[in-house]
């Protein structure tokens, strides 16, 4: 059975399979001289013949050059059927570059790890996307840029009681009646078709103002620190808002929220996207709550989408539903170059 194996050496394609048909080879050589010797010569040649593996040949010929210069069988017997030592490590010490694998875990979600190497090895400098993420990175998953809603993150109508994202609703219109013109009930429904009946009066409620301070300044530390106060559960998602188009650069947007007293902690351009870390405050006579924003804009097709989390400010579930409906139409506003 063993020589059918070593006679179709050439059909074998795994090298660890060839290694340890070599390995045992040799060992048996030393138990069953006669019947191994012819085998076992067939088989050195095919191994330091063949290429495939650097190790599988390096093995055939130090096991070819042993038996064949060593003047004593059993030294070579000893050398052979020892046990040997196993490696403790998987790396040498040479290959533990601690400075090179901070800096890929600085660039984890890249081809950096795959390479194990820095961008400016093998991207031109030109090229190289220089974004800073702060904080971790946008708590939706890719697939939540499109309009459907994320589990980990509640929507407006989950975080919000039930109640959908819209505009605020205008009051209503009542609609005057018209003067009598003879017209008369001919089918007996009971309606006076000469007057309109206004339609019925609808709850209405005054918005919190919003009033953002026009001067706030936070560290790149307590900007993280605050969003990872705030559980993902608690946050806010709008999501895939339609854009008229993208913007074409990070400044556009920074200078245009600017103007309406939200700041950008730290923003990024990648392919098919633009991404802003944003903040605000609210003024103190208002509750003197901050507003943390992680914004996406996506090139093509162009969307928005929001997340929000707050600290601080009102704790009536109303006020804050109401506030965070106008910091969207204030974003909405901001933007209204690009957005609808």
């Amino acid at each position: 059975a063993l020589e059918r194996v070593i006679d179709s050496y050439d059909n074998i394609i795994d090298d660890c399979v060839k290694t340890a048909l070599l390995a045992a080879s040799v060992k048996l050589f030393f138990q069953r001289p006669p019947e191994m010797q012819q085998m076992l010569g067939r088989l050195l040649k095919k191994a330091t013949e063949d290429v495939s593996s650097q190790d599988l040949h390096d093995r055939a010929l130090f096991y070819y050059r042993l038996l064949r210069s060593s003047p004593d069988p059993n030294v070579a017997k000893s050398i052979i059927t020892s046990k040997s030592m196993t490696m403790t490590t998987d790396q040498f010490a040479e290959e533990d570059d601690g400075e090179l694998r901070a800096a890929l875990m600085d660039e984890f979600n890249t081809l950096c790890t795959v390479y194990r190497c820095k961008a400016e090895n093998f991207i031109e400098e030109e090229n190289i996307v220089n974004f800073v993420k702060m904080p971790s990175d946008h708590p939706l998953p890719r697939e939540a840029v499109a309009p459907v809603a994320d589990p980990g993150v509640n929507t407006i109508t989950d975080q919000l009681g039930g109640t959908s994202f819209a505009p605020p609703a205008p009051a209503p219109v009542v609609v005057s009646a018209p003067a009598p013109s003879g017209e008369v009930d001919l089918l007996g429904f009971g309606d006076d078709v000469s007057v309109l009946s206004a339609p019925p009066p609808q709850s209405t409620h005054s918005l919190q103002s919003l009033s953002l301070k026009s001067n706030v300044s936070l560290t790149g530390d307590q900007y993280q620190s605050k969003w990872g106060s705030v559980p993902d559960t608690e946050a806010v998602a709008i999501l895939a808002l339609p854009m008229r188009s993208a913007p074409t650069s990070t400044d556009a947007v920074e200078g245009a929220l600017g103007t309406f007293h939200v700041f950008t902690m730290a923003s990024g351009e990648l392919p098919t996207e633009f991404k802003f870390f944003l903040y605000g405050q609210e003024e103190d006579t208002f509750g003197g709550g901050y507003f943390l924003i992680q914004a996406v804009v996506m090139k093509a097709p162009a969307s928005l989408t929001l997340t929000i989390k707050t600290i601080g400010g009102d704790v009536n579930p109303n006020k804050r539903k109401e506030k965070m409906d106008q910091l969207v139409e204030l974003i909405k506003s901001a933007l209204g170059e690009y957005v609808p």
